[in-house]
Order: C-alpha cells, then sequence, then structure tokens
C-alpha cells in the first residue's frame, strides 16, 4: 500500500512548549498515577518499576526514570499486515495514510438519504467501498451491525470486514471471550495460529477512560491480544471541557500521560509490538453537552498529537476530516478540510474520518467524498517539486513570447505525472456547461459513485473453504457468547 510521501512539517508548537507538554506528563504519572482495574496490570506494572499510589484505590504511579525507560523501548513505527500482501502499511514517518471512522450506530441510507440504525449488511457494504477507495488505506467497522444480537457485534463485524476487503482492518473488543475467537477468526483466514502471530490481518484497540483510568476489559483486552502478537492501537479520548481540562496545554498533557500509561503496560507483554499514538482529544460544547468535532481548535490539537507522537517516533493517528453541520452544507465542507490540514501539514503518519456524517452517523456517500478530500489533502502535502525539467527553461523559450503550452509534451508529462490534480468527482465544468446539462448537488453525485461501487467492485474474495472455516468459527463463537450473555 502506497501512502503518501509528506515533507511537510508544521508545528504549532515550539520546541520549547512540547518539553513542557511532555515534563507535565511525567510529573502527572509521578504524582497523580493511573488507575488500572486489574489485578494483573497492576502486578504487572509494579514488577516494571511502578509504586502504588498511597490513598488511590488502584491507582500506580510511575518514576520518571520508569516512564523515560518505556519511552526508550517504543518500536519505530512499524507494519500493519492485510489480507493481500500487497495492501500491507509500512509506517516510516515519512508517508501518510487515511481510514474510516468506525463505530457509528447509525447511517445515512443512500436510497432515502434518512438516518437509520445500522445493519450487518452496511458494515458489509461500507467494508466493500472501503476496499475500493484509493485513498482509504486500511479498513475499520464505519458502522455497528445493531441488527444482531449485541453479544455478537464484534465478531459479525470482524467477519464482514474480512470478506469484503483485502485491507489491513482495523477492529475492536470488549472482553476477553470476543478477543479468544477472534484470533481463531484470524487463524482461520491466515491458514494456522502461526501464519497469523507472524502476519496479523487485523488489529485491535485499547481506550482508557479518561481522566487516567484503565478499566478491567481494557486491560484484559490489551494483554491477551498483544500476547497472541495483535497490534494494539492506544486511544485515548479525553475531552477538554469536561474528561479533560478545557486549556488545550492541559488536554494535550493528560492525552499524552494516558497514552503513556497504556504503552507501558502493553510492555509488559512485548516491547515490540506494533502501536499507534491514537491521540482523539477533543473539546465540550459548555452550552449543550455536545461533543465539538468541527472547530480549528480540533485541527490545533491534532497537529500538536502528532508533534508529540512524533517526539517519541511513534505512528501519529489523529483525526482528519471530521464535522459538526447537520446537513449537506457550507459548513461541512468547510469543517472537514479545517479539521484535515493542519495534521495532515504537521507530517500525520495515519488520518481518520472518512465517511463520517454527523450525530454518530456513517454514510457511503460521504466515504465518496472524503476519499476525494484526503486526494486533496496530498496533493497540498506533497508541495511543489523543483529541478531543471521541470523549470522548463528550454521549453518557455522554444514557446516564446505571445505562444501557447498547449502541444508541447512537456505539458501532457507532467499533466500525467499528477502536477495537476484532475478530480472525478468535483464539477470544473464551465457554468454555461453546468446551466446547459444540469448542475446535481455534490452529495449526489457521491451517491452514484457509491452505488457504481457496490455495483462493480468485487473485493479479492476468501478462498471457499477459508470462508466456510471463518463462518464455522464466527457460528461456533455467536453461540458460547449468547450462551454466556
Amino acid at each position: 500500500m502506497q501512502g503518501i510521501r509528506n515533507p511537510a512539517r508544521l508545528k504549532v508548537l515550539t520546541e520549547e512548549q512540547l518539553d513542557a507538554i511532555h515534563d507535565a506528563s511525567l510529573r502527572l504519572l509521578e504524582k497523580t498515577g493511573a488507575r488500572f482495574d486489574h489485578a494483573g496490570a497492576l502486578e504487572r506494572l509494579e514488577a516494571r518499576g511502578a509504586v502504588p499510589h498511597p490513598s488511590r484505590r488502584n491507582v500506580l504511579t510511575f518514576p520518571r526514570s520508569v516512564v523515560e525507560e518505556a519511552i526508550r523501548k517504543i518500536p519505530r513505527y512499524g507494519t500493519y499486515h492485510a489480507r493481500d500482501p500487497r495492501n500491507d502499511v509500512a509506517f516510516d514517518g515519512e508517508h501518510t495514510f487515511s481510514h474510516a471512522l468506525g463505530g457509528n450506530p447509525a447511517i445515512l441510507d443512500l436510497e432515502t438519504g434518512a438516518m437509520r440504525s445500522s445493519t450487518l449488511r452496511d458494515v458489509e457494504e461500507a467494508s466493500r467501498v472501503q476496499d475500493a477507495l484509493e485513498h482509504c488505506h486500511t479498513a475499520s467497522p464505519l458502522v455497528v451491525a445493531t441488527d444482531v444480537p449485541p453479544p455478537v457485534h464484534v465478531l459479525k463485524t470482524m467477519q464482514a470486514m474480512l470478506e469484503n476487503t483485502s485491507k489491513s482492518a482495523s477492529g475492536y473488543a470488549l472482553r476477553t471471550a470476543e478477543v479468544e475467537i477472534l484470533l481463531k477468526m484470524g487463524a482461520a483466514v491466515a491458514g494456522s495460529a502461526e501464519a497469523f502471530r507472524k502476519r496479523p490481518i487485523f488489529t485491535l484497540y485499547g481506550s482508557p477512560s479518561s481522566p487516567l483510568t484503565y478499566d478491567e476489559h481494557v486491560c484484559d483486552v490489551i494483554l491477551l491480544a498483544a500476547s497472541n502478537g495483535v497490534p494494539i492501537d492506544i486511544v485515548p479520548c479525553p475531552i477538554a471541557g469536561g474528561t479533560a481540562p478545557l486549556s488545550l496545554a492541559g488536554g494535550l498533557a493528560q492525552q499524552n500521560a494516558e497514552l503513556l500509561a497504556g504503552v507501558m503496560l502493553l510492555q509488559t507483554v512485548d516491547p515490540k509490538i506494533p502501536t499507534q499514538y491514537s491521540g482523539r482529544l477533543s473539546l465540550l460544547d459548555l452550552r449543550s453537552g455536545k461533543n465539538l468535532w468541527g472547530l480549528p481548535e480540533l485541527g490545533l490539537v491534532s497537529a500538536a498529537t502528532v508533534q508529540i507522537a512524533h517526539r517519541y517516533h511513534m505512528t501519529a493517528d489523529v483525526y482528519g476530516v471530521t464535522t459538526d453541520a447537520n446537513g449537506w452544507d457550507l459548513q461541512m465542507g468547510l469543517e472537514r478540510m479545517m479539521a484535515a490540514l493542519p495534521p495532515a501539514l504537521a507530517g500525520a503518519d495515519n488520518l481518520s474520518g472518512i465517511g463520517g456524517a454527523w450525530e454518530n452517523c456513517g454514510s457511503l456517500a460521504m466515504m465518496v467524498l472524503d476519499d476525494e478530500t484526503y486526494a486533496d489533502v496530498f496533493r497540498l502535502i506533497r508541495g511543489i517539486e523543483v529541478d531543471e525539467d521541470r523549470l522548463a527553461l528550454d521549453v518557455i523559450d522554444k514557446v516564446g513570447p505571445m505562444g501557447n503550452f498547449l502541444a508541447q509534451r512537456h505539458t501532457m508529462k507532467y499533466l500525467r505525472e499528477g502536477e495537476m490534480r484532475n478530480s472525478p468527482l468535483w464539477d470544473k465544468r464551465t457554468m454555461d456547461k453546468a446551466k446547459a446539462e444540469g448542475i446535481r448537488p455534490i452529495q449526489e453525485a457521491a451517491k452514484e459513485r457509491a452505488r457504481q461501487i457496490l455495483r462493480e467492485h468485487e473485493p479479492t474474495p476468501l478462498d471457499a473453504d477459508v470462508r466456510r472455516e471463518l463462518a464455522r468459527v464466527v457460528d461456533e463463537g455467536s453461540k458460547e457468547l449468547l450462551r454466556a450473555a
């Protein structure tokens, strides 16, 4: 999988400010500590130098030397494997990738445009669209299959993704029983448990509860998945003004402390396990209690998170396209680009958000639009290349004053090489032609493109025997989870 080479290094934090946030995080861990509601996690971390808090239950404090040693052990970036090895994503700190939002319980119906609860079929279709989109480099569970019993959401969602995309999949699990079955599913697709361990084709995430708490189930998932070689993304989601200080610097310091606490737990299993710095600091609307996304501050904290992650040579996975708009309007487009550009220009390794609409809702049409948005963002971060051929002095001399460059081979060469991006979706017709042919809202064009993908795109299929084995594992696992519910 080819990411976009990104030479951009926007700095929204000075080196002094970056040092101050890093130092504040270490002071938080040393004095305030982090809570782990899991006996095994407490035992493991104490063995690595953590100290029980004198008064707070299940809270460990971390001497600065312990945290600094853990930081030194963090692996530089990492590779996320895919069902098709050609779709492997190798993060290196120099290329940018993007992926879909995940976990929405609702979807905008492709035909009616109405918001409704998402279904298993929606999970399948969203996975197929992600498989087809050029700038969606890894697959995420855009929506939740709310038409299946809650105990089997995790299994059915992962099955739908594995069957409908050959890209690396990002999954989730709430309990160890689900992780155990997911591991069997991975082994079924990879060919064996050993093969899956060498090339895990999906990742899982562990998200602390802000502020500074890892509950029992999150610890269980992190420890079991990591012990089986599955990459774990640590995803702190503090909300400035609610579960974190309203000040952006304070929110970033807390987010960083939560992330480092998770990394230290992960390292008690295997310090070489790939992980992403998936910082998700957002902001609370103190008037309504709503979580806000489409703000300039979100772009700022995402760009700052990239700088902090790169201080530790970690893969920076941050918010990209987001919005608080409630419909297809100018606000939606402005907010999505405003949120995506700052972290992209800061050198983000992984940008999220593809397909997220509004109010916890996903959209296939929005996925198509976001793919185009990221194509424009990626063109911006490529920048301007300057060399003798591009300076074109001989061509300018050949054409001379009052000439034109339409018939020059040089023009066609750089058109083909993408010097100027020609979008297949944005409407660039002249006004006269657009009026004569009919002007169509951009979301309607996106809907038609999504329908075309669903009609024509066929993901690389699983071998029939593999598909049957995967179905068997899911069926048996579903029965087990339903009995236990």
